[in-house]
């Protein structure tokens, strides 16, 4: 299959009810992966790792089956290309793109993303594009944000960060809007536990459930790495959720865009349960209520198309504890850090041993 050439085959997305309410099946499986342990996620045979599909049974394997692939050297000119033509240190392999059958367009490709290309994704999402005051966050809407001076537009140069900033300093608190109803947050609290998402590009604005048309344009670089990677997406939007240890997405549908074009996301950090619905509740044949759970892993992607870009889905939970060791230690590591700014990153050592981030990039308008 030719990922170059996919888009959707539906039209009339615009005229989708963006505030329906899912169907209870899936949001009683949602609930039932929140809460169970680790220990039970582990032996699931709910839930396919695709990272080891070479351990599946001959029916898990008609199930996901083989949809293509991506070349070891279109990954590898993609990622260059995202680290402004610095080569790839380890070597790239074709990445298999595996699809399931009973849920047309749900497509995963494994550790799509090099290690060093992941560390400078999370690096370029939380140093630089987090300090951009044009992309909307969680928190606008209730707090003054002090944020750093402009950035540098050099790459990878992550010279305004957040992160360069003490834990706990007076100056650099968020303050409420309404300070009788919200206390004030200082750096660690704000990028610990509050911050919960970052728009890319085109700013998606959650109450209304739409789209600021060429609100702010979106990241160059990240756009080389998409459409290096799927050329048939041109990525106008990047939803960047950012997960802790007990943070879930609900479920829901991505119908706000005006085109018929793929979804890519991307996943660094922990791993995570992400499930998918096709079907009615009470429904019987085509339309019988039918769910599948994936264990999503850091480098990994979610390729959305066909029928699968409309579904029903949620990310039910993050598993803690699964960050790979290159990025754990985050943001100590940050490519291309002076010796200061080492100084200051120690200061924030392990961020990224309990969170999850990941990134939808999609088009929004023909």
């Amino acid at each position: 299959m030719d990922l170059s050439t996919q888009t959707t085959a539906r039209k009339g997305s615009v005229h989708h009810d963006t505030h329906a309410t899912p169907p209870e099946f899936i949001q009683k499986e949602h609930w039932r992966y929140q809460s169970m342990r680790k220990k039970e996620l582990e032996t699931d045979p709910d839930i396919f790792d695709l990272s080891k599909r070479h351990e599946f049974t001959k029916e898990q394997q008609e199930i996901w089956r083989p949809a293509g692939s991506i070349a070891a050297s279109q990954i590898k000119a993609a990622c260059e290309a995202y680290a402004g033509g610095q080569p790839l240190a380890a070597e790239t392999e074709d990445a298999p793109v595996f699809e399931h059958r009973n849920f047309p367009g749900l497509q995963v490709v494994c550790r799509l993303l090099p290690p060093e290309t992941q560390v400078l994704f999370t690096s370029c999402l939380m140093h630089r594009d987090l300090a951009n005051a044009a992309h909307k966050i969680n928190l606008q809407s209730d707090y003054i944000i002090p944020y750093p001076p402009e950035p540098t537009t050099e790459p990878m140069r992550f010279d305004s960060s957040f992160f360069s900033r003490e834990r706990a300093a007076p100056e650099d608190c968020l303050e409420p809007l309404v300070p009788e109803k919200l206390n004030s947050l200082n750096t660690e609290q704000f990028l610990y536990t509050k911050l919960r998402w970052l728009t890319l590009g085109e700013q998606y604005d959650w109450p209304t459930r739409s789209y600021s048309k060429h609100a702010t344009p979106f990241p160059e670089d990240l756009s080389k790495l998409v459409t290096g990677l799927f050329p048939h997406i041109r990525p106008e939007s990047g939803v960047v959720l950012m997960y802790s240890a007990k943070d879930f997405m609900p479920v829901h549908r991505d119908v706000s865009e005006q085109c018929q074009r793929a979804l890519a996301s991307f996943s660094v950090g922990c791993d995570g349960i992400f499930i998918m619905a096709r079907g009615e509740d009470g429904g019987k044949g085509d339309n019988a209520p039918r769910t599948v759970a994936i264990r999503v892993k850091s480098g990994d992607c979610v390729h959305l198309t066909g029928a699968a870009r409309w579904a029903w889905h949620a990310m039910a939970r993050t598993v803690p504890s699964t960050c790979p060791p290159y990025l754990a230690n985050w943001p100590v590591g940050t490519p291309g850090a002076t010796r200061a700014e080492e100084r200051s990153y120690k200061k924030w050592k392990g961020y990224m041993g309990t969170k999850r981030i990941n990134v939808s990039c999609r088009q929004v308008w023909d």
